[in-house]
């Protein structure tokens, strides 16, 4: 390629960077119905019609940051089970959920774009990427199915599995809601060990309670 034309290149990618680093700050404060270009481009710092000349369309903008992050967000995923299979089922939860909050300090956006947008709309079609979320969830479902010391999973596990990750989307995606109730500050050592303990205990207990039905059976 031509230096002229790597240069021109380069600036485009640098700018349509610049586009989706802005929109994901905007969709991580306000929802797909909230937000507009207008609020893009400020916070990309550019003028609005050229978001429109990357992205023709909020649905396209929003779909493609949605797409990032869910990619993001799984990839890391797949890493947070090294070495669990070495501890028991509660040593390995525990610095699963360690390693789950360190990527949601590093990335915060993620999950609150994801908990913004779920209760937006009925129906899935009227939100653009709700098709995403949901194979999100369901790779990150299956990823923990594979993990789990068990070889049959039952339709109890996979219940269990689901709601931890609603559990995981309100008080990591919207944490400073429930943080606020507790009186801690959001993403504070404090309400990080409460989410924790929380979590853990919900698992554990109903996971035990789940093993020793199907013991009895």
């Amino acid at each position: 390629m031509e230096p002229v034309k790597k240069k021109a290149a380069a600036k485009r990618n640098a700018t349509r960077e610049r586009i989706l680093e802005g929109a994901a700050r905007v969709f991580a404060n306000y929802s797909y119905y909230a937000a507009s270009i207008r609020m893009v481009g400020k916070a990309a710092r550019v003028d609005h019609p050229l978001v429109n000349y990357y992205f023709p369309t909020k649905a396209a903008l929003f779909e493609k940051v949605l797409k990032r992050i869910t990619d993001e967000y799984y990839e890391a995923n797949t890493t947070w089970y090294e070495g669990l299979d070495k501890l028991d089922l509660e040593s390995g939860l525990a610095l699963y959920l360690d390693r789950f909050f360190d990527f949601v300090a590093k990335h915060p956006r993620s999950l609150r774009i994801i908990a913004l947008n779920l209760v937006q709309s009925d129906e899935h079609e009227d939100i653009p990427g709700y098709e995403c979320i949901r194979e999100f969830f369901a790779k990150i479902n299956q990823n923990v199915k594979n993990a789990l010391p068990i070889q049959e999973i039952s339709s109890d596990i996979e219940m269990l599995i689901s709601n931890m990750n609603i559990l995981a989307i309100n008080y990591l995606g919207a944490g400073h809601y429930y943080a606020s109730i507790l009186g801690k500050k959001p993403g504070s050592p404090q309400y990080l060990k409460w989410v924790k303990q929380t979590m853990m205990f919900a698992f554990m207990s109903h996971y035990h309670q789940i093993s020793s039905g199907h013991k009895k059976k």
